[in-house]
């Protein structure tokens, strides 16, 4: 499935947002499609509060060459966490420990823990697709579907 196929409630994963922001990356345009379809009157955006989260450390970190300074990620990520028609989810302790019973189920370890949050949070939510450069993080979770858009 492509970007311009999905619709319903859609989380758009840290990696997508990351580029949206990057205006030298190649992914950037593509990443920018994405968070356009906040537009669609058949598309409901949202995002999780651990994926502005993740943005930070990534943002200044050594992975972004050169790194943002703290102001200018900070900047990013409210400007992103302010867009209209994107929705910004909580995380809560229910979100917890429905986590820790996918982690278990899937015998999830280490940092892949947070893929299992944000299925967590989509599966309480309703939303059924996520856009991510990682799609096989989310393979074999059932009730998502996970849609790489830089392919």
């Amino acid at each position: 499935m492509s970007v311009e196929e999905v619709k319903g409630r859609v989380l758009v994963d840290t990696n997508v947002l990351i580029y949206a922001t990057l205006a030298a990356d190649a992914r950037h345009g593509q990443a920018r499609s994405v968070l356009s379809l906040r537009h669609r009157p058949d598309v409901e955006l949202f995002v999780s509060v651990q994926n502005l989260a993740e943005m930070y450390p990534n943002l200044t970190g050594p992975k972004n060459q050169p790194p943002d300074s703290p102001s200018l990620a900070r900047e990013k990520i409210l400007s992103l966490s302010r867009l209209r028609g994107l929705t910004v989810l909580p995380l809560t302790l229910e979100s917890v420990h429905h986590t820790l019973d996918l982690c278990v189920a899937g015998n999830v370890t280490r940092q892949n823990y947070y893929d299992c949050q944000l299925a967590a949070l989509m599966l309480r939510e309703g939303i059924p697709t996520i856009l991510t450069e990682n799609a096989k993080d989310f393979a074999g979770i059932d009730g998502i579907t996970a849609i790489n858009p830089f392919l």
